[in-house]
């Protein structure tokens, strides 16, 4: 047996990728909510409301992840510093989604953005170059 197919035997959801690893599943509802601070009884209703998501864990079992702690936390913080009930809490997550999907579409538009000023610039050195060969463009004009 190579050691990649005894590694994959180890570790079935593949090989690590840090930029995922955040989401792999590792803890059972019990472990998650004393990582969080919150009872069982919130894990299993921010699951029903869809604020989390458990993921199958290799084992078999569903497990949650690093984020859903965080999640958890937050719904935690949200509800004894700010005093948020469950409809304020919707309308947190939805802004938050909103925000992120805002920033997503900023940095799209950066993109765009650099990409059109960098064809603009090309298109002035085209232009600059064609003039310059029939001698009406100088550095100097």
């Amino acid at each position: 047996m190579s050691r990649k197919t005894a590694l994959a035997r180890i570790r079935p959801w593949g090989w690590y990728n840090p930029e995922y690893a955040e989401d792999i599943p590792r803890f059972s509802r019990r472990i998650a909510a004393l990582l969080a601070g919150v009872s069982p009884a919130t894990v299993r209703y921010a699951e029903a409301r869809g604020w989390i998501r458990p993921k199958l864990m290799p084992g078999g079992g569903m497990g949650y992840s690093l984020n859903d702690v965080r999640t958890l936390r937050r719904i935690r913080e949200w509800r004894e510093v700010l005093g948020l009930n469950t409809a304020g809490i919707e309308v947190a997550f939805y802004l938050r989604e909103q925000v992120v999907h805002l920033q997503e579409e900023l940095f799209r538009l950066e993109e765009e953005m650099v990409r059109r000023e960098q064809a603009l610039h090309a298109e002035i050195r085209r232009l600059r170059q064609l003039l310059a060969e029939e001698g009406r463009w100088t550095d100097e004009t």
